[in-house]
């Protein structure tokens, strides 16, 4: 395992790490239809199979119009994918704060952060411009590299960002493919649950103090 001596710097995910919340298929089907229940249930399936390509770089258009389109609905006007668009992006205003914490904490530790997220335009905007966005020194998103994690470019762009060699970063995600996919690459690397089991890892590392 690597120890103090070898991390310089940690890459942290954002969704399942600092913010637990998604897009509500409810009110996305509101927007481009009746809101019922069935179509609250299409939304939801249509919102995740396009998701990956959203987060390579689609335009919000294309994604909301191909959501529609799954669920039987005719192409969205402007003010509906405005209103999609703004709903989506809202949520990265507030992060968890015990999240946060362990962050601030990393950082009085001397180590860098950066955030490395599959993300679409307006979501990544959304995390640049969040308040609690100026404890990272860098980041790296999907729709700027055209590649989502698991795949290996967004983690070779995510080393290049952090002018670190491999063996010096932690990549911390919630999700095991992409965990996996960071220790191919040669990071060191913590599936998160919970910022109390990723503090303790942490600290078991020599990262923080005990």
């Amino acid at each position: 395992m690597a120890d103090q001596d070898d991390i310089h710097a940690v890459l942290f995910d954002v969704g399942g790490v600092f913010i637990s919340s998604h897009p509500d298929p409810r009110f996305v089907a509101n927007v481009i239809g009746d809101g019922d229940d069935a179509l609250v249930k299409l939304v939801d399936q249509a919102m995740w199979t396009h998701r990956d390509s959203y987060d390579a770089g689609c335009s919000d258009r294309e994604f909301w119009d191909r959501v529609a389109g799954d669920c039987g609905k005719p192409e969205l006007s402007d003010a509906d994918i405005d209103r999609l668009v703004a709903h989506d992006a809202q949520r990265m205003t507030d992060a968890d704060p015990d999240a946060l914490a362990l962050v601030d904490d990393l950082r009085t530790a001397g180590l860098r952060l950066g955030i490395l997220s599959n993300a679409p335009r307006a979501v990544a905007d959304a995390i640049r411009a969040a308040q609690w966005s100026d404890r990272f020194d860098f980041f790296v998103f999907s729709c700027d590299t055209g590649s989502c994690k698991p795949s290996r470019g967004i983690y070779r762009e995510a080393v290049a960002r952090s002018d670190e060699n491999v063996a010096n970063l932690l990549f911390v995600d919630d999700r095991k493919p992409n965990v996996r996919a960071g220790e191919l690459m040669g990071l060191a690397s913590l599936q998160w649950e919970n910022p109390v089991q990723a503090r303790r890892a942490m600290t078991d590392m020599g990262l923080l103090d005990r």
